[in-house]
């Protein structure tokens, strides 16, 4: 067989298999994807229980971490600690939140970016008043981990009012 023969063979070979792992790749990238909606729905439930561990199970234990008021922790035992402060404070317990809704995005099969939104209300000021219903963005990087996947970075932010 020439040269040019086996390099054709070759090539329709890897197609083949290219085709056939396709729907394979997606299918487990859609498993990844819920996975990690799953993680960050235990956010949500840890936020509407008030409950740090819950909403904290999740971090790597060096996460970098920034909440939409400046506040910056490091690592899920800081966040945990910040959070379960925070859920005693008779401004946060009137609040309720949405289910976030999140799109996924694969750097890598091992490393993905997550952003959501969700609006709060009823979250009071250090004044007392309410806050106009927060409309809210994270933007998480996960990387999978022993099986599990982690966040490694979540940026938290709140839309702002612009007036001219």
């Amino acid at each position: 067989m020439s040269y040019r023969l086996k390099l054709l063979v070759a090539v329709i070979f890897m197609a083949i298999n290219i085709v056939i792992a396709l729907p394979g790749i997606a299918a487990d990238k859609a498993s990844e994807a819920a996975a990690i909606k799953e993680v960050i729905s235990h956010w949500d439930v840890g936020w509407n229980l008030f409950d740090a561990k819950v909403a904290a199970q999740d971090y790597a234990d060096d996460t970098d971490w920034i909440n939409s008021f400046g506040v910056s922790k490091k690592g899920k035992a800081e966040i945990q600690q910040f959070l379960d402060k925070l859920f005693k404070s008779p401004k946060i317990t009137p609040r309720k939140s949405t289910p976030s809704t999140s799109t996924i995005r694969f750097i890598r099969p091992d490393i993905a970016v997550a952003s959501s939104y969700r609006e709060t209300i009823e979250q009071k000021t250090n004044s007392g008043d309410v806050y106009p219903t927060r409309k809210t963005r994270d933007l998480r990087v996960l990387v999978l981990d022993k099986g599990k996947w982690v966040i490694t970075s979540h940026l938290i932010a709140d839309e702002k009012e612009v007036k001219p």
